[in-house]
């Protein structure tokens, strides 16, 4: 059942008050259950209400989650490096926050994209870095041509060495092997529109999630920006 606009504004009251109280207490910087989810929900509420406040809240939460990032921070999209950085992408690339990712994600890159490590990562992390690498092709990144032509034919030949089945049954597979060979690279080079594959991801997969889970009301969000 649809929820009147109504309707919707008072459950994202509800929530967001819930997440202000409990917010301090998060003892990780994660998407899914920390930090970096709450400000990504606090940057999209922020601008759904134009209140400056609850981006303030979101600064704060980002500001906590990469102080809790070290060396043994683990890969994995729900609650490591590539959730993290995808937010940090996403983030800069709506404008609620301003940086240069390449700068801030540096580190990131470094131990993500090391093609060496591939073939020993779960597949978990490996579509984690699926979907981190996507959203820094879809930025105003340099590295998009290296990730392009060095890192998706390494992720791919690492997924499919884990599953046979996937280069035919896998989404995600699907549209990082058709950005390798259909996609026009002097795109990634000017400030043409995104290749095709690139606005499929964005638009299937907001947050750059593996499957189609975020909330109705999430997306309601996503809808009125």
């Amino acid at each position: 059942m649809e929820l009147t606009e109504q309707q919707r504004n008072t459950y994202l009251r509800r929530i967001s008050h819930i997440l202000l109280i409990n917010g301090g207490f998060m003892d990780n910087p994660g998407l899914y259950t920390g930090e970096m989810g709450l400000a990504l929900f606090f940057f999209r509420y922020a601008h759904y209400t134009q209140n400056g406040l609850f981006a303030q809240y979101g600064f704060d939460l980002v500001d906590k989650a990469q102080s809790r990032i070290h060396a043994g921070t683990p890969i994995d999209y729900k609650q490591g490096l590539t959730g993290l950085g995808s937010v940090l992408e996403y983030l800069v690339q709506c404008g609620y926050i301003k940086a240069d990712t390449d700068a801030i994600l540096e580190e990131f890159d470094r131990k993500l994209f090391d093609l060496e490590n591939l073939p020993s990562l779960s597949l978990e992390d490996l579509f984690g870095i699926g979907y981190y690498a996507l959203w820094r092709m879809t930025g105003a990144s340099k590295l998009k041509y290296r990730i392009l032509k060095t890192v998706l034919p390494a992720l791919v030949s690492s997924m499919v060495e884990k599953n046979k089945n996937f280069s035919s049954s896998c989404p995600t597979v699907r549209v990082i092997k058709e950005l390798i060979e259909t996609e026009n690279l002097k795109g990634l080079k000017t400030n043409t529109p995104l290749p095709a594959s690139l606005r499929l991801c964005r638009h299937a997969y907001p947050y750059g999630l593996a499957e189609p889970q975020v909330s109705h009301l999430l997306l309601a969000i996503s809808d009125r920006g």
